[in-house]
Order: C-alpha cells, then sequence, then structure tokens
C-alpha cells in the first residue's frame, strides 16, 4: 500500500533521527526546520536533508537517504522541475546521490545504483545533457571493476533500464523531419502510426480521445432507444411500473443498481449486438464489464490494462512532446559513448578483464538501444552517422576477438542492424558480411564457434521475409553488385555438400562439429523458406490484385512482354538476372558472353568498353578464361583489356603491390607473349597513376617483368638454385632508362616476393592454405584470419568507393526472380543432406521444406523448378517404402498434395500416381487379412512394410486429397482432372477403377463451380468416360456408365439457364458410347440396353430440370430407333410416352421437338402396331402443342411441317390397313386445324412435299398389295377415305390454297396420266367435287389451267384403239340395217386392245367432261367466251367420236366379245367394285353412251346455235325409237344377239335422250317456241314416243305435252 507523502516524510525523518549522532547539529537543525513545513506539496524541502546526510559520509545515514531518495521519486512527491540555484531539483538530487559512489560498502553502493536507475528512468522529471553521460561511465565502471556479484548484476540492470527508457522515451516523444518523415514512409509504409509534425505518444493520445467520444456516443445511442421504449410503454401501460429514465445520470451507473433495466438492442460501426454495458471502449466487442474507476466499458482485463495506460500517456504525452531534439541528442550521446566504449583497447595486459567486461556490456547495451529503436530513432542523419564512424569498427573488432561472448553479442547487434537500418548501411553491411562473416565460413583458420554463430545470423537474416528480399533487390538485382543472397545460400549449401570436410579444415572442425554445421544450413534454409511462405500468405491480397491487374493489361503488354520493364527496379532486376547468365556464358566460352550482351540490349555492338566494363564488374568470372581474354592478340581483346585495367586504382602502390593487386582478377596466361601484352598494358597503367616514379613505362615494364621472373625462380620447387639478393639487384641495374634503383626498394621487392607471390592458382593456393592449416596453432590461425579480414575489407572499401541507391520491398512481387535465383542451391543441399543423415528430425525438416519449397514455387508459377522438387520427392515413392525416409517421403508427397494442390499442376500426375498405388497396398493388406490368394506375391517383409506405411500414413488422407479438389483454382483442377484421366486409363488397363470412381467424386464435389471452369473440367473427363464406355470389356464399359449415371443425377438436378447447354456437355458421353462402342456384337446391344435404362432413370428423376439434356437424350433415343431391336424400342417408348405425358406443361425444352418428333417418326414404323397407334397418336398431340406455342415462330413451323405430315403419308405405304387409315386421318386433321394459319407458300409445299408423295404412295401400294393378294376392298376402302379426306381439306382451305390450285390442278392431272386406274378415278371425283363446291374461289387463271389439264387428259387419255377400230374389219363399216337383212355368220377376230386399258380411259374420259359439264353449269358466268368456246369445241369433238362410236353396233358387239373372252373388261370391272353405282353397268360394257349425252347437253349450254344442234338430237332420238321398236329374232344366232343388243342399246339411249330433252333441250325449245320447226320436232317426238311402248316416262311426256299445250296457245293467240 503506497504512503502519502506527509507519511513518507514523516517516516524517513525518523529513521534519519535514530541513525544521527550528537555531534552533527546542523542536521538536526536542517530536520527541525524540515518538520515545521506542515503543509507541503512537494519534497524538495528534504533535498538539504538529504545531501548532509551523504555528506556525513556516516553509512547508515547515506544508505536511509539512498533510500528514501529512490522512493520518492519513484512516486513523484519531488518537484523535478524546480530550480535550485542555478539546476533543477532533479539534477540536484542526481549529484547528491552521485556523491555517495566514494563510499566503498556494498550496500551504500546498490542502494546508490538503485536511486540513480529511479532518477534516469523518472516518467515526470528527466536527466539531459553531460549527467547522462557521466551516469554511464559510473555504472559501467562499477561494473567493470566491481568483483561484487550483486553490484554488477545491479548496475548491468540499471544501465539496461535507462538505455530502454531512453531510447523509448526517443520513439515515443520523437518527431520527425518532413525528409525524415517521408524516408519512414518509403522504408515500410505508414500504418497509422506515423503522423508529419507530430510524436507517437500525441498521435495515440489523439486517438485515445477519439475511443472516449465513441464511447459517449454509445451512451447516448444507448440511453435514446431506452427512453424510447420506456415513452411507448408509458402509452400502453400507463398504470405499469417502469424505469425511470433520467438524461442526466449515466446509463451505465444506473445499470449496475437497477435490476429491471430496459434492455435494447442495437449494432455499432461493425454490425456487432450491444452487451450488458455496450461495447468495450478499446476492441468495440461486446461489454459484460465495466472499469470502476473510469466508468467505461470493457469486455475483459486486457482491455482493462490497455485503457489505463492509455489514460496514463495521455495524462503526460503534451508535457514532453516538446523536448524532441533534446531526446534525440540524448539518445546519440549514449550511442555514441558505448561504441566508444567498445573499441576500447587492451594496451595493459593487467587491465585485460575489466577491459572485457566493459566491451560485452557496452556492446550489450548498444544491442538494447538498438532493439528499443523505431521509425524515430532508424530514421535520423546523426544516428547513421555514429554507426557508420564508430560502431562498425567496433563491430569488426570484436567479431576477431578471441573472446566468445564479444563475438556472440557482435553478431548479435550485426542483426540489429540489418533488421533495422540496412537501408542506410547497405555497403558497409555488404562489405561485412563479404570479408568478414564469408571469411568466417570459407576460411581454414576460423574456429568452430566463428562458424556456428555465423549460420545463427544467417539464420535471423534468413527468417525476416522483408530483410531477405530487400537483400535480393539491392545485391543480387542490382547491377554492380555481388550476389549477396546467392552468396549466403550457396556458401551453406557447399558447408552440406562437404566443405568441411576437406583436409584444410581437419584441423579446426571434428566430425560431429560438422555435423552440427550441417544441421544449421539445414535449419537456415528451412526459416528462409517458411519465412517467405508466411510473407506470401499474409500479402495474398495484394498479390491477387496484382494478378488481377496483370490480366486486365494482358493484351497490351501482349508485344512488350519480352522487353524489360520500363519500372527502373524492375529494369535493373531483370538486367542483373540477364548479367548472371552472361556470366555463365563467359565462363563456358567469352565470344557466347559477348553475343548475349549484345541481345539483351547491355550493349549495341562488340563494344570494348561496355565489355570491360561488364567484366569488371562482376567477380564471378573464372579468372583462367579472363587471362587467356586479356592476353590474346586480337585487336578487340587487347581494347578490352586497356579499358578492364583503367578501372583499378593503381595510385600509391609499390609496383610489385600493384602487380598482385591486378593479379587479383584474373590468372596470367601460361604463354610468354600473352604475359608480355599483358605487362605491357599494366606498366602504362601504373605509371599513369603514379607519374615520376619511373623515368618511362618501358622501365615499369621491365621491371614488372623481372618481377614477374623473380617470383617464378623464388616459387618453383623444381628450382633448387634460388636466386640471391645481389642477383637480383645485379639484374635490375640500370632499369630504370639506365638510372639504378634504390637499394631498400630493390630489397622491399625481393623480401614481398619471397614472403608471398604475387600471384598463385587456385590449386596452388589450395595446397599452401592445406600446409598453413597443418603447421600453425590456434592462437596463430586467428590472427591470420584476423589480417584476411582486414586486408580484404581495405581492398573492398578502395573498389567500392560510392554508397548506391537502396531500394526498399514492401511486397511479394520479387520472391518470384528470389525463388528462381536460389531454388538451386537449396535443391541441391538438400538432396545431398537427406541423403548423408540418418537424424530422423532432421530428415523430417528436410522433407518440410520441400513441402514449403513447392507451395513457394507453386503460388509463382515456377513449374519447371516446383516439378523438380516433386520428382525428388517421386524417388522415394517408388516400391514397397522400407526405411523411415521414405515413408517421409510419401507423407511428404501426401501432405504436398493436401496443403498445396492447387500448385502442382502438371505433376498431378506423380501424385495421384502415388495415390493409385497407395490404394493398391492398401487393398493387398485387407486381403491378406481375409488370406486372399494374392498373398503370395508378397513375402512377410513387404507386409509388414505396407502395415508399418500405413500406420503413419492415415487413408483418410487419400479421401482428403480429392475432397479438396474443390479448393482447387481454375487451371490446377483442370491439371488434377487431366491427371486423374490419364492415370485412369492405366488403371483400366489392368481391369482396375479405382481412379475412376474417384473421379466421380471429384466431379460431384467440383460440380457447384463456375459453369465456365465446370465446362472444361468435363470435357477432359469426358474423353475419357468416352474411352471406358467404348472399352471392349463389357463390364468395365458397364461400370462407367453406371458412374456417369449416378453424377447425371445429380448433376442435372442443378437448374440451367436459358440458351446454356451445360447440361448436353455434360450427357454427350452416353451418345457417344451409344454410337461407338467397341464391343462384340453379342455384347453391344446389352451394353445399349443398359445405357437406354439409365437414359430412362435420368429422364424419370430428373425431368423438370432437364433442359438442353434432352438434346442428348432424344439423340440416343433415336439412334436407338434405328435398330432392329425390340427390347431397345421399348425403352425408347418409355421416354417418349414420358415426355408425352407432360408435354402440355411445357417442361420440355423446346429445342428437342424436332428430335422428339422424329423419335415418333421412327416409332410409326414399328412392327407393333400398338407402338405405331400410340405413336402416331402422340404425333398429332405434340404437333397441335407445338402449333399452339410456336404460332408466331413461322420458321420453326415451317421447319416442322414438312417432316411430320410426309412421314405421316409415307405410312400409307405400311401394309396394316388400320396404320394406313390412322396415318391419312392423322394427316388430314392436322391439315385441317392448322392449315388455316398457314400462307399460300406452305400450301405449295404441302402440295409437292406431302400429297403428291402420299399420292405416290397409294399408287406404289395398290401394286405392292395387290401382288400380296390382300384385300382390295380395304385397299379402296382406304383410297376412298383419302381422297375423300384431301378432297373435304381443299374446299375448307380453299382461301389458303388459291394461289396453288393451279399446282393442285397440276398434281391431279399427273396423277390421272401416271395410274389410269380406279385410282384416277377417285382423283377426278375429288376434283370434280372440288370444282363443285369451291368453284367460285377459282380465278380466270385458274378455270384457263382447268380446260388446258382436262383437254390434255382427255388428248392423253383418249381411246384410240376404240374409236379406229372401224379400220379393222370392213363389215364394222356398214350400218346395221344392212348386216342385218342377212344372216350374219359369226368371225373370229383377234384385236391389238388393249381392253381394260381403253375401259380405263373411257371412264377417265367421262370424268374429265363431268367436270368440264360442271364448270359450265356452275360456273359459266366465271369463264371468258374463249375458254367456253374452248370446252364447246371439246365437247363436240366428243361427241362426234362417241356417237360414231356408239352407232356402231355390230363393231361393238365383236370388241365386247373379244374382251369378255380374255376376261379384262370383268377384271377391270371387278377394280371399279363400290366406287361409282351410278356408272357400273354402263362401265360392265364398251360404250360411250354418258360421255355422249353428256356432251350433248354442255353443247347445247354453250352452243350459239343450239337449234342445229337439236336436230341432231331429235334424229338421234328417233332413231333410237326406230330401233327400239324393230322386232327380236332368235338368240341363238349372231343376227339375233345384234337385235339384242341394238334394242337394250335403243333402250338406254331413249331414256338418256329423255332426261337430256327435259334437263337441257325442251328449256331451249321453249325459248323458240314460236318457231314452227320447233313444232315440227315436238310432234315428231310425240308421234315416235306413241308408237314404241315400253319406255314410257311420264314426266317426260308430260313436258312434251306442256309443251305442245304452249305452242297451240301460241297460234290461237295469234288467230
Amino acid at each position: 500500500m503506497s504512503l502519502s507523502l506527509s507519511d513518507l516524510i514523516n517516516q524517513s525523518l525518523d529513521k534519519i533521527k535514530k541513525a544521527i549522532t550528537k555531534k552533527q547539529f546542523e542536521l538536526k537543525q536542517s530536520i527541525e526546520e524540515v518538520q515545521q513545513h506542515k503543509d507541503c506539496f512537494d519534497a524538495n524541502h528534504l533535498i538539504k536533508v538529504y545531501q548532509q546526510c551523504i555528506e556525513s559520509k556516516q553509512v547508515k545515514l547515506v544508505e536511509l537517504a539512498l533510500f528514501d531518495l529512490k522512493n520518492l521519486v519513484e512516486q513523484g512527491f519531488f518537484a523535478g522541475e524546480q530550480l535550485i540555484g542555478e539546476k533543477r531539483a532533479i539534477e540536484v538530487i542526481l549529484e547528491i546521490v552521485i556523491q555517495s559512489q566514494q563510499e566503498k560498502e556494498e550496500t551504500v553502493q546498490i542502494h546508490m545504483i538503485k536511486a540513480i536507475q529511479a532518477i534516469m528512468t523518472n516518467k515526470k522529471h528527466h536527466i539531459h545533457g553531460e549527467q547522462t553521460t557521466k551516469v554511464f561511465q559510473l555504472l559501467i565502471n562499477l561494473h567493470s571493476v566491481s568483483k561484487i556479484t550483486v553490484i554488477v548484476n545491479a548496475s548491468k540492470e540499471a544501465c539496461q533500464k535507462i538505455v530502454s527508457t531512453y531510447f523509448q522515451r526517443l520513439e515515443d516523444y520523437g518527431i520527425l523531419t518532413e525528409e525524415e518523415f517521408q524516408q519512414a514512409i518509403q522504408k515500410q509504409g505508414n500504418q497509422g502510426s506515423l503522423v508529419l509534425g507530430k510524436c507517437r505518444a500525441m498521435v495515440n493520445a489523439e486517438y485515445y480521445m477519439r475511443l472516449l467520444m465513441t464511447s459517449l456516443i454509445d451512451e447516448v445511442q444507448i440511453y435514446i432507444e431506452r427512453e424510447q421504449i420506456y415513452q411507448r410503454q408509458l402509452e400502453d401501460l400507463n398504470q405499469m411500473k417502469v424505469i425511470n429514465l433520467n438524461l442526466h445520470e449515466p446509463n451505465l451507473r444506473n445499470v449496475t443498481v437497477e435490476k429491471n433495466q430496459i434492455q435494447v438492442h442495437v449494432t455499432n460501426e461493425l454490425n456487432i449486438k450491444n452487451g450488458k454495458f455496450g461495447w468495450c471502449v478499446v476492441c468495440r466487442k461486446q461489454a459484460s464489464q465495466y472499469c470502476k474507476d473510469t466508468k467505461v466499458s470493457i469486455c475483459s482485463k486486457e482491455c482493462k490494462f490497455i485503457h489505463l495506460n492509455q489514460m496514463n500517456n495521455f495524462s503526460q504525452c503534451y508535457q514532453h512532446s516538446n523536448n524532441s531534439e533534446l531526446y534525440c541528442k540524448d539518445a546519440f550521446d549514449i550511442l555514441e559513448m558505448l561504441c566508444q566504449l567498445s573499441q576500447r583497447d587492451n594496451q595493459n595486459p593487467q587491465l585485460n578483464q575489466m577491459i572485457i567486461k566493459c566491451k560485452i556490456l557496452s556492446l550489450e547495451l548498444i544491442y538494447e538501444a538498438l532493439a528499443q529503436s523505431d521509425n524515430i530513432l532508424q530514421n535520423k542523419p546523426k544516428l547513421i552517422q555514429i554507426l557508420k564512424e564508430h560502431l562498425l569498427d567496433s563491430l569488426l573488432k570484436n567479431s576477431l576477438s578471441t573472446e566468445k561472448q564479444l563475438l556472440i553479442l557482435t553478431l548479435n547487434i550485426f542483426i540489429q542492424l540489418i533488421w533495422k537500418v540496412r537501408s542506410h548501411l547497405k555497403k558497409e553491411l555488404e562489405a561485412l558480411i563479404e570479408n568478414v562473416y564469408f571469411k568466417f565460413l570459407d576460411s581454414s583458420n576460423s574456429s568452430f564457434d566463428h562458424k556456428q554463430y555465423t549460420l545463427k545470423v544467417f539464420n535471423k537474416i534468413m527468417t525476416k521475409p522483408r530483410v531477405v528480399i530487400e537483400i535480393f533487390i539491392n545485391y543480387d538485382c542490382s547491377l554492380g553488385q555481388n550476389n549477396l543472397l546467392k552468396k549466403i545460400l550457396d556458401m551453406q549449401c557447399r558447408i552440406i555438400q562437404g566443405r568441411f570436410s576437406k583436409q584444410e579444415f581437419q584441423a579446426s572442425i571434428s566430425q560431429n562439429q560438422e555435423t552440427y554445421l550441417k544441421s544449421l544450413c539445414l535449419d537456415n534454409y528451412c526459416g528462409y523458406i517458411k519465412c517467405l511462405k508466411e510473407f506470401c500468405e499474409q500479402n495474398e491480397d495484394q498479390q491477387n490484385f496484382t494478378q488481377v491487374q496483370q490480366l486486365e493489361d494482358q493484351e497490351d503488354t501482349t508485344i512488350q512482354s519480352q522487353q524489360l520493364s520500363q519500372d527502373p527496379l524492375e529494369k535493373q532486376k531483370q538486367m542483373k538476372l540477364e548479367m548472371n547468365r552472361a556470366v555463365e556464358k563467359f565462363n563456358f566460352k567469352p565470344e557466347h558472353c559477348i553475343k548475349h550482351l549484345i541481345a539483351c540490349q547491355f550493349m549495341e555492338t562488340r563494344d570494348a568498353k561496355l565489355f570491360a566494363q561488364f567484366l569488371w564488374e562482376n567477380r564471378d568470372l573464372n579468372k583462367d578464361k579472363l587471362g587467356e581474354l586479356f592476353g590474346c592478340s586480337s585487336e578487340f581483346n587487347q581494347q578490352v583489356f586497356q579499358q578492364y585495367i583503367d578501372f583499378m586504382n593503381l595510385k600509391d602502390l609499390q609496383i610489385d603491390e600493384g602487380l598482385r593487386y591486378m593479379l587479383e582478377f584474373f590468372t596470367l596466361p601460361g604463354e610468354s607473349q600473352q604475359i608480355d601484352r599483358i605487362m605491357e598494358k599494366f606498366a602504362s597503367k601504373y605509371c599513369i597513376d603514379n607519374p615520376g616514379i619511373y623515368q618511362s613505362a618501358q622501365a615499369a615494364y621491365t621491371l614488372s617483368y623481372l618481377l614477374m621472373m623473380l617470383q617464378t625462380d623464388l616459387h618453383n620447387e623444381k628450382n633448387l638454385d634460388k636466386m640471391t639478393i645481389p642477383q637480383f639487384c645485379n639484374l635490375a641495374k640500370g632499369i630504370n632508362d639506365g638510372e639504378n634503383l634504390a637499394q631498400d626498394l630493390l630489397l622491399g621487392f625481393y623480401q614481398r616476393i619471397q614472403k608471398t607471390p604475387l600471384a598463385l592458382h587456385a590449386k596452388e593456393q589450395a595446397k599452401r592454405a592445406l600446409e598453413q592449416a597443418n603447421q600453425v596453432d590456434q592462437r596463430k590461425r586467428h590472427a591470420m584470419l584476423a589480417k584476411e579480414a582486414e586486408e580484404s575489407l581495405k581492398k573492398w572499401f578502395k573498389e567500392h568507393p560510392n554508397q548506391d541507391a537502396y531500394f526498399y520491398a514492401n511486397s511479394i512481387d520479387h520472391v518470384k526472380s528470389l525463388l528462381q535465383q536460389t531454388w538451386s542451391a537449396i535443391f541441391a543441399s538438400i538432396s545431398v543432406f537427406l541423403e548423408q543423415t540418418e537424424d530422423q528430425q532432421q530428415i523430417q525438416l528436410c522433407f518440410e521444406t520441400i513441402q514449403s519449397f513447392i507451395q513457394l514455387m507453386g503460388r509463382f508459377d515456377l513449374d519447371e523448378e516446383k516439378d523438380t522438387f516433386i520428382s525428388f520427392l517421386q524417388r522415394y515413392c517408388t516400391g514397397i517404402p522400407n526405411t523411415y525416409r521414405q515413408i517421409l517421403g510419401v507423407q511428404a508427397l501426401i501432405k504436398t498434395a493436401i496443403q498445396s494442390g492447387q500448385y502442382l499442376r502438371k505433376s498431378w500426375r506423380v501424385a495421384l500416381q502415388l495415390v493409385s498405388k497407395l490404394e493398391t497396398l492398401h487393398q493387398v493388406v485387407k486381403k491378406i487379412k481375409v488370406d486372399n490368394p494374392q498373398k503370395d506375391n508378397y513375402n512377410q517383409e513387404d507386409i509388414q512394410n505396407i502395415e508399418r506405411l500405413f500406420q503413419s500414413i492415415s487413408y483418410d488422407q487419400i479421401d482428403k486429397i480429392f475432397n479438396l479438389s474443390i479448393n482447387l483454382d481454375s487451371n490446377s483442377i483442370l491439371e488434377f482432372i487431366r491427371a486423374l484421366c490419364e492415370l485412369s486409363k492405366e488403371e483400366i488397363k489392368q481391369n482396375r477403377t479405382f481412379l475412376l470412381s474417384r473421379m466421380i467424386e471429384v466431379a460431384d464435389f467440383n460440380m457447384n463451380r463456375i459453369k465456365i471452369i465446370w465446362s472444361r473440367m468435363w470435357e477432359i473427363m469426358r474423353e475419357h468416360f468416352l474411352e471406358v464406355g467404348c472399352h471392349k470389356n463389357v463390364d468395365l464399359a458397364i461400370y462407367a456408365i453406371d458412374q456417369l449415371k449416378q453424377l447425371s443425377c445429380k448433376f442435372l438436378q442443378q437448374p440451367e439457364l436459358a440458351n446454356y447447354h451445360f447440361q448436353k456437355e455434360f450427357l454427350m458421353p452416353f451418345e457417344q458410347i451409344f454410337s461407338h462402342s467397341q464391343a462384340q456384337s453379342q455384347y453391344k446391344t446389352q451394353l445399349r440396353e443398359y445405357l437406354l435404362s439409365c437414359m430412362c432413370m435420368i429422364t424419370n428423376v430428373c425431368f423438370n430440370s432437364l433442359k438442353s439434356g434432352w438434346k442428348i437424350i432424344m439423340s440416343i433415343v433415336n439412334q436407338a430407333l434405328q435398330e432392329d431391336q425390340q427390347q431397345l424400342i421399348r425403352l425408347c417408348v418409355q421416354i417418349t410416352d414420358k415426355i408425352m405425358e407432360d408435354v402440355n406443361n411445357q417442361q420440355v425444352n423446346q429445342e428437342i421437338y424436332m428430335e422428339l418428333i422424329q423419335a415418333l417418326i421412327k416409332l410409326t414404323k414399328n412392327k407393333d402396331i400398338n407402338i405405331v397407334e400410340n405413336a402416331i397418336k402422340q404425333l398429332k398431340i405434340l404437333v397441335d402443342h407445338i402449333a399452339l406455342i410456336k404460332k408466331n415462330d413461322n420458321k420453326f413451323l415451317d421447319s416442322l411441317w414438312i417432316p411430320v405430315l410426309s412421314s405421316l403419308s409415307i405410312l400409307y405405304s405400311d401394309e396394316r390397313v388400320a396404320v394406313q387409315q390412322l396415318s391419312v386421318q392423322t394427316l388430314f386433321d392436322l391439315l385441317q386445324k392448322h392449315g388455316a394459319q398457314q400462307s399460300n407458300e406452305f400450301w405449295k409445299m404441302i402440295l409437292r412435299g406431302v400429297i403428291r408423295p402420299l399420292f405416290d404412295e397409294i399408287q406404289f401400294s395398290k401394286l405392292q398389295y395387290t401382288k400380296q393378294q390382300q384385300s382390295k376392298k380395304s385397299i379402296n376402302q382406304t383410297c376412298k377415305i383419302t381422297f375423300q379426306l384431301f378432297t373435304d381439306l381443299v374446299i375448307s382451305q380453299i382461301q389458303q390454297m388459291q394461289l396453288c390450285l393451279n399446282d393442285l390442278i397440276e398434281i391431279y392431272v399427273q396423277l390421272v396420266l401416271q395410274t389410269q386406274d380406279h385410282i384416277s378415278i377417285l382423283c377426278l371425283q375429288s376434283l370434280k367435287k372440288i370444282i363443285q363446291n369451291a368453284g367460285q374461289s377459282l380465278t380466270e387463271d385458274n378455270w384457263n389451267m382447268l380446260t388446258e389439264q382436262i383437254q390434255h387428259l382427255l388428248q392423253q387419255c383418249s381411246p384410240t384403239e376404240l374409236f379406229e377400230a372401224f379400220n379393222l374389219d370392213e363389215d364394222f363399216q356398214k350400218p346395221l340395217d344392212e348386216l342385218l337383212k342377212e344372216e350374219i355368220r359369226p368371225k373370229k377376230l383377234s384385236f391389238k386392245i388393249n381392253a381394260s386399258e381403253c375401259s380405263s380411259k373411257q371412264s377417265i374420259q367421262e370424268k374429265c367432261l363431268e367436270i368440264l359439264e360442271v364448270q359450265v353449269t356452275q360456273f359459266q358466268n366465271q369463264m371468258t367466251q374463249q375458254n367456253k368456246q374452248q370446252i364447246l369445241q371439246l365437247f363436240q369433238e366428243q361427241y362426234q367420236k362417241c356417237r360414231k362410236f356408239n352407232t356402231n353396233l355390230y363393231m361393238r358387239y365383236f370388241l365386247e366379245q373379244w374382251a369378255v373372252q380374255l376376261n379384262f373388261v370383268k377384271k377391270n370391272s371387278q377394280e371399279f367394285d363400290d366406287l361409282d353405282n351410278n356408272y357400273t353397268n354402263q362401265s360392265k360394257s364398251l360404250s360411250f353412251v354418258n360421255v355422249e349425252f353428256l356432251s350433248a347437253k354442255v353443247i347445247v349450254s354453250l352452243s350459239n346455235d343450239p337449234l342445229s344442234f337439236i336436230e341432231q338430237l331429235i334424229q338421234r332420238f328417233l332413231d333410237a325409237y326406230h330401233g327400239f321398236s324393230q322386232p327380236l329374232h332368235r338368240q341363238d344366232t349372231l343376227n339375233g344377239n345384234l337385235e339384242q343388243l341394238r334394242h337394250l342399246e335403243c333402250q338406254i339411249v331413249i331414256s338418256r335422250l329423255q332426261l337430256l330433252f327435259m334437263e337441257t333441250v325442251f328449256p331451249q325449245l321453249k325459248q323458240n317456241i314460236k318457231s314452227k320447226i320447233v313444232s315440227k320436232w315436238l310432234i315428231q317426238l310425240l308421234k315416235a314416243g306413241l308408237n314404241v311402248s315400253g319406255v314410257e316416262n311420264k314426266e317426260y311426256n308430260q313436258v312434251l305435252v306442256d309443251l305442245l299445250e304452249e305452242i297451240i296457245n301460241c297460234e290461237i293467240n295469234v288467230f
């Protein structure tokens, strides 16, 4: 419990009183004066008392004073800023405390240290200036000198806390200038912690104020919500007791006491609901607690601590924010002093330990300071100056110290420099790494500690991704810089590959130590890869954004992709990459290097200067190749060497030193002429850099050559007679253009060359190093190491005088190039280490590193490098794993497939190959457990290895590989599927289906991908399923189809948008398998039947979701219907029936209507009549449905009608009458129902494409079925129905068919001409009916066409043989009466006349004339005069022919007798049964009576002078009466038969003429009733009728009598 100020003062004074002596009157008096102060606000009045206590040198008083001062300072009771004299109170207190250093007591020194620590770390009052450095000097001195552990530790702790306080204070209250601020932003980005012109404490304070304001707003928001609820409750329930909310009372206070607080539900800006006390003031989560001290909402103790700390810092920030410069000065003074202390030389051996302790503490404090440094200190130029001027020298000296702790501290500080200020020390840090730390690793003079701690430093470097990337882009990607990162990795690679196994290291490195160093290198590699991996994962969003930008800009950058980037850093990186390639080419052949430099635009032509610059800036060139190049006599090579040597700085060097310096860059060639050319150029350069030393370049050249000869002589092992100094001096006489060189100079040349050759070949250097390592002890080796490092640094800084620009890296853009440059070293190291080590932990680490590397390579599309690692892993996955290394290799590849699957791409084949193998082994284990016969294939050791493998690898991991395929990106999933298919093909060859079944799972998992990706996936899988489905092994094919069916049912449940065809693509393998199955014929039917059953199931299960997939289903159905196999057809019928059941609901995709129609059409040709009839009915239903929903789509309907109607018309050829009649009925029903909406073009198409083929089928069918002895009655009945339906169709659709009536007439005529049988009669009857019922719709053109076609028919179908039969016998031309006068003898006549054909033509002529008669009688008004004349002429011709034939009864008798004998007429007449009963009897004889009187009727109607023709008719009438009245004789004679024939013929003629006269002639006579000739004719007719009995016609007689009475009345009226 803390005491108050007054309590502390009283307690302190009481203790002092007890400790003072009687002689200390001044102290007592001071205490009394202090006690008189009652109202004290600070403890400043006690300073004098404590000063007197310390000056008293009484140990007890000194301890009490120091202790109390410490407490009062810690609790802030001193007014430290108050002036006491000219000094601040806090400074006076510090001086008083420091005075106690003279006391040697241990306790006093400890209290003094603690008091100093309290004063220096005080947050209110700060110490600045010289006092700060004095304090550090005091504490470090105590630490170094004291041998008391407590004092040593206390002083060290105090120093550390003071350093931490001062440097933390700088970071909190320091302010950057604008230039420093911009540099800080560029270095690491601004994440809100840096604000120009403000310190971090002020920024944090402002943030704290925003949090408090947000908390107040939260309270108001919650209060308002509660108030609204409260008001609503008052309105609803005035009597209810509710909480009285008050605006003046904070809501959170009330919540702690009120139990019935109104609960509200509000969300904050993060969409988080309020807690019991709103939201946490720190993290904005739900607050279930609150801080009792500040009354703000919090959610946890951690947030409470943060809140209180923020509040405390807020109270102090403005107090100290104005002292930024002062804080910087203090920090720099401390750092500079510490750097100086760390460089103290050990001039007195007795003080060696004290100086080492001082150095160690100084370095520890420097490390602490750098560790505390952040944005402020790191960006202050003063810090960089101190580090360059003091710290780097300190690091160099202490790193070369034999003291292990100094080495560790210097390396730790170096790590901080790399981490914090690498951008300002680019050159210096490179120098340390190149010339010190590389020396530690590469030199045989360095100790094991040097090597192990250097590797640990590299570990710290390589586990910081930003550090690694910036090293890469600033060194490995910078022209003129060494490949620093690559060298670090290569150095460790050489260590792993056995660098320390060489003989030169055996004295300093043991085998165990070498193994440990290798393990450190492995750890470094692992850390390096893991840090890059984590860095990339953290910045993945930025990478994705970059990739999107690259995709968007891809088209614009296609041409520029092979050129260097315009970004300076990127350009430099790419150029450095080209330079590295050029180095490789140079080391192979310099000429290739020149060509490469021209190709990459480093130089346009063979530029000697630029090429020399390249050679100078790249130190990894083969020195032997360089020497050969420079010694070559070609002009270009000599120009290059001249430019190259101009880069060297030989100033202030002795000539032997210049030679030594030059020969460090290349090896002298072996030929003397080549050496001579090099020495000549060297001498010229040396004289230019060092004018006046030698008389001429010739003198320098001669001396150089002499020095080379001296080296050869002194260091040639075969030369036993070495050159002496006098001999050398003698050779050098007059060498300076006749003048001698000074003896001391020559002696120096001799001694230096004798000690160290000017230049040694690499092999000779290695040999000397080995001898040196074996002969020199550790201390000397250490001294040699220090010398090597110092000389190397000196040389390095001479060659690198300038500081290059530094580039910062805040993104992962450069990781790809970094990996490309460094992967080979890591691969080489891990591959070697993995084979060498038996340590299981290290083996596991190797495989983990490989896994991480694969993931990184894949992330940046480094496929070649990635595949190298995967191929390496594959080496451990062959055969049955029997070692721990192999088992881990399998594990690594499986984990890689799980964790980095999206990066495997083409390497998925390797992973899946392993998976397939593991499945085989797993099955083997399972089969062995059940004593499977395959057990004989594996020995007991194999079985144990397999079981051990599956103890390490869970089988669930195999499932996981396939399950996680859903997380693969678009490209990876395609490669995964491709590899899966390829390996599945290999499995199929072995009759295995593991990967095939897994492929179904993968397809199922990835079914919800975007459709374009799924389509690409399925395109790959589809080919595989097709191949397996078409396999010769039917069982495999059926298995594949079954798997495909299951997947299809799942896929088809997903909805498909309009105008997409994903379902069609998915189901396409079914169609292709059905078409291309390679199974044997006896199994192909089984396969197809199973496939069709799958289609049935898919149709039933997925009916409502099927859209474009219908195309494939119907395609398969149509293919199956082409096969003459009823089991397939029945399955097809199930599918079509299912579709037709729902066709009116329009669930079926309209695009398959045509395929469905095709299927139904094919079904109409089936053997099963039930299937056929059902198909026809469905076809009609479907067409009706299509016509309804597609009524506006004429194009679609046009493509629909012809196939449907044509198929129905073709069905007329079916031998089953029921099918014929149903098809015809359906055909014309469809046309009747939908014809009204069709165009004339449609009807033309129907006439030509449907009706005409139908008529052809009728004709063909009649001939075919007659041969098959089918029922003629059924055939005729079907024909009759067909023509009747067609006639009704034309009549009903006459308006739509108006323009194609000519085509119709032409079709009728052609059909008549082709058949000329009963079909012709039906055809003409149909045409007649059409004319009768629809003639009013015919145009003039139609009538003309009709007349012309009928005329054509009459000509083509004229029975000419009958009309010309008069010429067959002379008796045929004699009148019958003349022949009957004598007994006529029978004749045997043979006629070449087709009686049947003539009879048909006779009927056709009659029907044709009937058509014309209808035209004349019903539509005469529509006829033109020309048309009338044409028809009249036709009838007149027919009348004359027919009358002549009819009246020649003798000829007719013999013709009919001949026809009866040949059974033509009878046969023909049978074909006409049931066609027209009105003409049956007449059709049984060769007579044209009907035609004759039909013609007469028309002639009377059309003739302009009908009376003349009527006269002929009356004569015909009278002749008939006369013939009828003739007596009949015996019928058994020929005469009797002829008489009987005449009697019958006259009876028929009389009967027909009576009808004709009543209908046509009498009306004409009535019009001319006044004519005398009319009355004459009538009287003749009357007389003839009265004289003949048996032919009376009462109606006729009545009309005749009426006419005569009318004539009589007219004559009476006249008289």
